[in-house]
Parts: C-alpha cells; sequence; structure tokens
C-alpha cells in the first residue's frame, strides 16, 4: 500500500517505510497539499515548513516532548517536529509549543477483514 498526494505521486511505498526508523524519510520534490490544495512546501500560508509529531524516529510517542497531549501553546513547553527541508517526517528535533507549525494527516484508507479472509 502506496501513500500518495492529491495528485497521485507517492510519497511514501508503505507503511513500515514511515516508521522503520529512519525518520520516515520522503522525497521533498513530491508536492505535499492542504486540504484546499496549497502546497504546504511552497505556500506562504506555511512560513516555517516545520511539521509537528511529537515522537521518535520510529514513530512512537514522546510523552515528554509532545506539548502536554497537544493541549498548550506554552513557551515553556515542548514538543517533537521536523523540518521538512530534511527530508524526513520524523526528523528528531525539540521546539517550543508557542510555535505555529504544520500537522499533517495521513488517510490510511486500508481496511483489513477481521476475520482475517
Amino acid at each position: 500500500m502506496s501513500f500518495p498526494t492529491g495528485t497521485g505521486e507517492t510519497l511514501f511505498n508503505n507503511w513500515e517505510s514511515i516508521f522503520n526508523g529512519n525518520g520516515g524519510q520522503f522525497n521533498t520534490h513530491v508536492p505535499i497539499y492542504s486540504f484546499d490544495g496549497r502546497n504546504i512546501m511552497t505556500d506562504p500560508f506555511w512560513p516555517q515548513k516545520v511539521i509537528w509529531h511529537g515522537s521518535t524516529a520510529n514513530g512512537i510517542r514522546l510523552v515528554s516532548n509532545y506539548c502536554e497531549a497537544w493541549h498548550t501553546a506554552d513557551m515553556g513547553a515542548m514538543g517533537q517536529a521536523s523540518p521538512l527541508k530534511t527530508g524526513k517526517l520524523l526528523d528528531q528535533k525539540v521546539f517550543s509549543c508557542s510555535n505555529k507549525f504544520i500537522v499533517l494527516c495521513i488517510e490510511n484508507s486500508f481496511v483489513s477483514d477481521p476475520q482475517g479472509k
């Protein structure tokens, strides 16, 4: 199962490639679009091309670095985030929760058969 963008370009080859410990590497030349069709990598609406994730490079939540369960924008609270220019969705950088970064939504449209058929 691949993860295509709104234009059909592949951002990730499969779910495991996001959480394999390499920080969720992706091709920075593949555009990532907002719900209203703007390319977040180039649109000035997002001056800081950084996404919040609050996890390790394997995708495990970091309780100490996810802005108090994403309920605070306090300057003293810290959250794990990734500058998109690194080409890693889960790059390991710590920022103050007062920053207004991007939140990505990844739709997992895979439907499994609960009976294993």
